[in-house]
Order: structure tokens, then C-alpha cells, then sequence
């Protein structure tokens, strides 16, 4: 009677050790989820923003006016116009070919 106790015992120690270990892994599981799935909202959440931002900065007059005169290059009473060039890529100079050290030694006691 003793020993169908004992075995009796461990089976249902053994079940609720596998059923906490199968709930600490679904439970992971769920979290790892609500976490991509936070993520994922915020950055929605930001775009969402920043698209209403330009939906408004669109339907501005004074920035559809700014557009125009931009493309058309006009300029309103009283504005100056300020030309800069586009920047040009200035050349490298060559570099000196390195010498080997032996020569550089030479030139350090032969020549001047």
C-alpha cells in the first residue's frame, strides 16, 4: 500500500513539473510575441504621425506657394535670390611614391 502511494505521488509530481514547464514556455512565447507586436505598433504609431505631419504641411497655402515659386524660380517682391554653385570634387594630388628604406637611408647621409 506504501509503495502504490509513493508511485502514486510521483506521477502527479511529475505531471504538474511537465505542466509548469509546458505553461513557463507558452508563457515566453506570449511575451516574445506582445513584445514584436509592441514594437511593430510603435513604429506604426510614428509613421502614422509623421504622414499627418506632411498631410498637413501639404495642404498648407503658404507651403504649396513656397512649391510653386520653387519650381518656377520666382521670386516674391522684396526676396533675393542667392545662387550657390554645386560643390566640385577638388583633385587628390599624387602621392610621392614611398621609397624603400635602404634608399631613404641613403638619402638620409648621401644627399642633401
Amino acid at each position: 500500500m506504501e509503495r502504490v502511494r509513493k508511485v502514486f505521488i510521483g506521477i502527479i509530481v511529475l505531471f504538474l513539473f511537465f505542466s509548469l514547464s509546458k505553461n513557463i514556455f507558452d508563457y515566453k512565447k506570449t511575451t516574445s510575441f506582445y513584445e514584436s507586436f509592441k514594437k511593430e505598433y510603435e513604429k506604426e504609431k510614428k509613421d502614422n504621425i509623421s504622414l499627418k505631419t506632411e498631410i498637413l504641411k501639404n495642404n498648407d497655402v503658404n507651403e504649396q506657394e513656397k512649391i510653386i515659386r520653387d519650381k518656377l524660380n520666382l521670386l516674391k517682391d522684396g526676396e533675393i535670390a542667392v545662387i550657390i554653385p554645386k560643390p566640385t570634387r577638388t583633385p587628390t594630388p599624387p602621392k610621392k611614391p614611398v621609397l624603400a628604406v635602404y634608399q631613404q637611408w641613403l638619402q638620409v647621409f648621401f644627399r642633401q
